[in-house]
């Protein structure tokens, strides 16, 4: 009996050890479309909608009393939810590009004649309201403008003081870019998600790795040419374009900037599903990760490097906005040639007029 009972626990030891090895040999690549939304690209979005009740709320307070401090207050709720925001463009693929989710939450540039004629309505500003209205005069892109005026924070209290509609529409604008962001959420989880898990088509189209690592390099591409290398001067023209510099009025686009390139360094290198894991599988070397990363420390150091605003540094002729713009030509040749070789990655065109 001691011997049959010695012969079962052995046996079972044995199971035991030929799963755990079968477990130590499970491809990172093969875990990837499995994981990449649930551990990246949903915390990303409902962290932002978490944000925007958070500015609801605070909308709402500036609306019952509108004083300086209520208005400070949002301003620096607006920065953490757009900061939020460009967290989530990382996670932007083909289908969701497709149904212009982003383009709706954040749109720009905006057209303040169109916010203030809308203003002028002084109408009911609900969800009816901005189903038909242009992405020109919402989003985030006009809770900025509202917030901020032009850079002037005194003017912005005193024409929300003026006139009650002008908090009414704020209030609206606010409460469509949690609906939208409820819209998004919604299509991943109940429409696409099981799609990009499965995923796994050779064609670059039809491949969630594929399409995710595409989204990644199309984002520090767009941040490279149209959010530094234009308003810059620095790409297909010696004239700065200060006015075409996102959240310019905030004086807050190199926050924006930082938070959606930390995103990317997230999904290559800090997540519990990254791509330099599969990188270095598949080379069986660390070299291309390695020098990623120290790219991505170069990007920092330049970003950490103006200690003012963009906009100043670059009215400044802020040596260190030129060396930020190539520091991320150099990261984006590490992803697009590098790292694409060794995922087998079709490099999609960037798409510079957007995210």
């Amino acid at each position: 009996m001691k011997n049959k009972i010695l012969l079962i626990l052995v046996t079972l030891l044995i199971i035991l050890a030929c799963k755990n090895d079968e477990d130590n040999n499970v491809s990172t690549s093969d875990t990837f479309h499995q994981d990449y939304y649930n551990i990246n690209i949903s915390p990303a979005i409902v962290n932002f909608k978490s944000e925007i009740e958070k500015q609801i709320v605070l909308s709402e307070r500036l609306k019952n009393d509108t004083s300086i401090e209520n208005l400070n207050k949002l301003q620096e709720q607006w920065l953490i939810s757009a900061k939020a925001f460009s967290k989530t463009k990382a996670y932007n693929v083909l289908a969701i590009k497709a149904l212009y989710y982003y383009i709706i939450l954040y749109n720009f540039p905006i057209k303040t004649e169109s916010i203030e004629n809308n203003i002028a309505e002084k109408t009911n500003y609900n969800s009816d309201y901005f189903r038909n209205n242009s992405t020109v005069s919402k989003g985030l892109g006009t809770l900025e403008y509202l917030l901020y005026n032009n850079q002037n924070t005194n003017t912005a209290l005193s024409l929300l003081k003026e006139d009650s509609y002008r908090i009414d529409y704020l209030l609206g604008v606010t409460e469509d870019v949690l609906k939208q962001t409820n819209l998004l959420i919604n299509f991943w989880e109940s429409e696409y998600k099981e799609t990009f898990k499965k995923a796994t088509s050779i064609s670059c189209s039809e491949n969630a790795r594929c399409l995710a690592f595409n989204q990644l390099i199309n984002i520090l591409d767009i941040i490279r040419v149209t959010k530094i290398g234009k308003p810059a001067g620095l790409e297909g023209s010696d004239s700065s374009a200060i006015e075409s510099l996102e959240a310019y009025r905030s004086e807050s686009s190199l926050e924006l900037i930082k938070s959606s390139i930390e995103e990317v360094q997230n999904a290559y290198t800090n997540s519990n599903v990254n791509f330099s894991k599969i990188v270095d599988e598949i080379a069986d070397s660390s070299d291309a990760s390695n020098a990623i990363n120290n790219s991505f420390k170069n990007v920092f150091e330049y970003i950490n490097a103006i200690d003012t605003s963009l906009y100043i540094a670059i009215q400044e002729n802020n040596p260190n906005v030129e060396l930020l713009y190539e520091s991320l030509f150099d990261l984006v040749k590490y992803f697009s040639v590098d790292a694409a070789s060794i995922l087998s990655v079709t490099v999609f065109p960037t798409d510079n007029d957007g995210d």
